[in-house]
């Protein structure tokens, strides 16, 4: 740990690690305090000689002050693999060093224009001591004892950058070549491609070799290089050979589309031998550059692509070897070059539109077309083995919809490490069912199933007529894809619990998009009409709104970029709502989609606590066992914790902690395809209604803050999942069978053409629904709102209330929670006969 006066006063924390020191800027210095969170924004990677390092760097430098060595010793990792842990944004380690010692933990926020925020948080052990500070105990240098004057009054001096002054000579172990500059690009959300089952002709198209690695996008400036992967991840510490080869290029303020690759003696691309390559220090990896965005400053990505192409080539001219290359193209025959490439043993071809623009998401101006021999598949399970961790995998692919298929069994490839590996990946994501997919009756009996969050690459020998796999082979983990759950609109993904779907449906999923430049100030959102539009409101016996505010930050940050909607604004709203939301939320599992880094960029759905979010949450253990810890919401601090952490959606479980088997609430979600109008909704809800009160029960209407409308029922607990699964699901059948031409009662987008999906599945154990007064991560920051039977024949569509008209709205649900009812039981049988599966 060094203590840097530069151009900020901060620390440097640097951990040795595969021959390099991964290194972090500690704002305010490390704390005992377990429940104390300091910033750590990750730097580039320092070599090991600057650990000794004390002395001053020239003024006008990169890092220019003085340092200090404030701390020193060894480190050991708590993890098994601590490169694997630091990739996947969690690193467990113990300290052994003068002033710093026990259990700690580095833990990634999120990824800000290319800048990766993590917190540094001690663990409880005999070392924490919040009463004591550190900074302040010892300012002077744990290696020669001087102060900061005496060290800027005579020492070592280190030049950062490659200009050395005039007759001074360079220092060993200088920073290396991907030290941080002020004239790096921003990483660009990539241009993705559409898939196709045959090459398009014409000589509109030029087409590349399909390479099979991992997508890099590569920042150049001079010496300064920095990597990232396709999710905006900092990968320049995993590919040390592309840094210093790019660094040597003289590139000036240059931003290139690539793929890290290795190449096998025949001049392939081999993904296995890039996995184990980046388990190796010191490994050889291939960057092959397609595309040029910025050239020299310039942003480029709107001229067409052979324009971009040409440019690239002419920068990396002088990069002939075997580290940097530019990809080859041939213009037109597609057919002809695919079949060529296929013959050669390539895995298939790109082919992109030859005046295309560069345009970031999924579009059809790029499309593959790969042999079916490769496929990217989504582990879904194992079966297991009496003999080794597991017999095989068992393998779903994302279909066009966003919906999974089971796709068979892969069961070589692994070697005795890699089996062990992959079970410790996939024992703390167990589940009781499958994940819902298509053709998941032909799931092997016995099967071991898990969260579908894991992508890896499998090649198969063929495809059976039910498009299985044969043969299926292990190649490797799709690190470069999240290993988390990605909540997807466009792909219409969420995730899958206890067999049905879980969290929110299709319509209610957030989507990756492009990032998009928010609205400043003035925009129709701006932070000072929102915050002053109404008082705040406080729950009885709530922490000091303005206290729990101070807890933000970046408030200032841009959640909504259509409306210019901040994330300070997001915790405003769930302080003026609390008294009305927290008893929707109190004792209930709780499900959160988060958007760190605002809707603008990626989305994800969450179930568990995230290691430093303890403020204002409970821990409500899995009654099977099977998953850690699920979360509860205990207060306005909760929210306002949530809101720290990008958390813009609550979705709550149907029953509380008290009795989890004992649902206390059953939903019904109108969901009606697109182009339907919204009177057919309000016709639905009103049907249900009736009923629902011929057999002596009240519901309650809430727009969805989307397209859809809720009928929420309150019961008394005294039934079961089962019971409320199989009542809802009659009555949702009932109404798809008497009316077949308006309602469905089953997930299929294609049987919805022109009708309302009648969403009975969340009356599932596990399953969650959106909870009221809760935002949507809709453009428009929308907020799902309870209303009166009266208001569903005014009010104009689901997301008719936006963050702004909720704060003065009282809540229309009168006796909601003092209603005790249960299902009739002859109703309940009535439906268990007519309509159960």
């Amino acid at each position: 740990m060094q203590h840097h006066w530069a151009r900020r006063d901060h620390f440097d924390f640097r951990l040795e690690l595969d021959g390099v020191l991964v290194s972090f800027a500690v704002t305010k210095g490390p704390s005992l305090d377990p429940r104390v969170r300091r910033l750590a924004v990750r730097t580039e990677d320092h070599p090991l000689a600057y650990a000794d390092f004390e002395g001053t760097i020239p003024k006008g430098e990169y890092g220019g002050g003085t340092v200090m060595l404030w701390d020193r010793g060894t480190w050991a990792a708590l993890d098994a693999d601590p490169a694997a842990a630091l990739a996947a944004g969690e690193l467990k380690f113990e300290l052994f060093g003068e002033r710093m010692q026990g259990r700690w933990v580095l833990v990634r926020m999120n990824v800000e224009k290319g800048r990766e925020n993590w917190l540094l948080i001690k663990e409880k052990d005999a070392f924490a001591d919040p009463a004591r500070d550190l900074v302040t105990a010892f300012e002077t240098s744990v290696a020669s004892g001087r102060g900061r004057a005496e060290i800027e009054a005579g020492g070592a001096v280190w030049h950062s950058d490659r200009s050395l002054a005039k007759g001074e000579q360079p220092l060993e172990g200088r920073l290396p070549t991907h030290a941080a500059s002020a004239r790096l690009p921003d990483f660009v959300a990539p241009m993705l491609c559409d898939t196709r089952k045959t090459a398009p002709e014409g000589d509109s198209w030029i087409h590349e070799i399909k390479y099979d690695g991992y997508r890099i996008q590569a920042t150049v400036d001079g010496a300064a290089v920095r990597l990232f992967s396709r999710e905006g991840l900092d990968w320049t510490a995993r590919f040390a050979s592309v840094v210093e080869a790019l660094s040597r290029l003289g590139l000036e303020c240059t931003l290139i589309d690539g793929e890290a690759v290795v190449f096998d003696a025949k001049g392939l691309s081999d993904f296995p031998a890039l996995v184990d390559a980046l388990d190796r220090v010191g490994a050889t990896i291939a960057y092959v550059a397609f595309d040029l965005l910025v050239d020299r400053g310039e942003s480029i990505a709107a001229l067409p692509l052979v324009e971009r192409k040409a440019r690239l080539v002419e920068r990396l001219a002088s990069a002939a070897g075997a580290v940097i290359r530019v990809a080859a193209h041939v213009v037109g025959n597609g057919p002809a070059v695919f079949d060529q490439a296929i013959a050669g043993g390539a895995e298939g071809i790109v082919s992109k539109k030859a005046d295309a623009p560069y345009r970031s998401g999924r579009g059809t101006a790029w499309a593959k077309i790969k042999t079916a021999r490769r496929e990217d598949v989504v582990v879904v399970g194992w079966q297991p083995s009496t003999k080794r961790e597991f017999r095989s995998l068992l393998a779903a692919v994302e279909e066009a919809d966003g919906g999974l298929r089971y796709v068979g069994r892969v069961g070589s490839g692994f070697d005795a490490g890699e089996l062990k590996r992959t079970r410790e990946r996939l024992e703390p994501i167990r589940r009781e069912r499958p994940p819902a997919m298509a053709a998941s009756e032909l799931l092997p009996k016995g099967a071991i199933y898990v969260d579908p969050v894991y992508r890896a690459e499998i090649e198969a020998a063929g495809w059976t007529g039910d498009h299985q796999i044969r043969q299926g082979r292990f190649l490797g983990w799709r690190e470069d894809r999240s290993p988390r759950p990605v909540a997807s609109a466009k792909e219409g993904r969420s995730m899958a619990e206890d067999g049905e779907r879980a969290g929110s449906r299709d319509e209610d999923k957030p989507a990756p998009k492009k990032r998009a430049q928010p609205k400043r100030a003035g925009g129709a959102a701006s932070a000072s009409r929102l915050a002053g539009a109404a008082p705040m409101r406080k729950s009885g016996g709530a922490p000091d709104a303005a206290a729990l505010l101070a807890r933000i930050t970046h408030g200032d940050r841009v959640v909504f970029p259509e409306v210019g909607v901040t994330k300070r604004q997001v915790a405003e709203h769930y302080l003026a709502v609390a008294d009305r939301i927290l008893p929707h939320l109190d004792g209930r599992p709780v499900s959160f989609v988060r958007a760190p880094e605002g809707l603008g960029a990626e989305t994800f759905f969450q179930r568990h606590l995230l290691p430093g979010m303890k403020k204002g949450f409970g821990r409500i253990p899995d009654p099977e066992g099977r998953h850690g810890d699920y979360l509860t919401v205990l207060g306005p601090e909760g929210l306002v914790t949530a809101a720290q952490f990008g958390v813009i959606e609550f979705h709550g479980w149907g029953a509380r902690q008290a009795d989890l088997d004992r649902p206390d609430r059953m939903v019904f979600d109108f969901d009606p395809d697109e182009g339907l109008g919204f009177d057919a909704v309000r016709a639905a809800a009103r049907e249900l209604r009736a009923a629902l009160e011929a057999v002596g029960l009240v519901g309650f209407a809430m727009v969805s803050g989307g397209k859809g409308l809720h009928v929420v029922v309150p019961l008394d607990g005294t039934q079961t999942w089962d019971d409320v699964g199989d009542f809802s699901a009659g009555l949702a059948r009932g109404l798809a069978r008497a009316d077949p031409g308006r309602y469905v009662a089953v997930a299929s987008k294609a049987k919805r053409k022109g009708r309302i999906y009648v969403d009975w599945l969340r009356n599932r154990k596990s399953a969650t629904a959106i909870v009221p007064w809760s935002l949507r991560a809709r453009s428009r920051a929308s907020v799902a709102v309870p209303i009166t039977w009266d208001e569903v024949d005014t009010v104009p569509a689901a997301d008719a209330f936006d963050i702004r008209a909720v704060i003065d709205r009282a809540d229309p649900w009168e006796g909601f929670f003092s209603l005790r009812q249960r299902i009739d039981s002859a109703a309940l049988d009535f439906l268990k006969r007519s309509y159960r599966r």
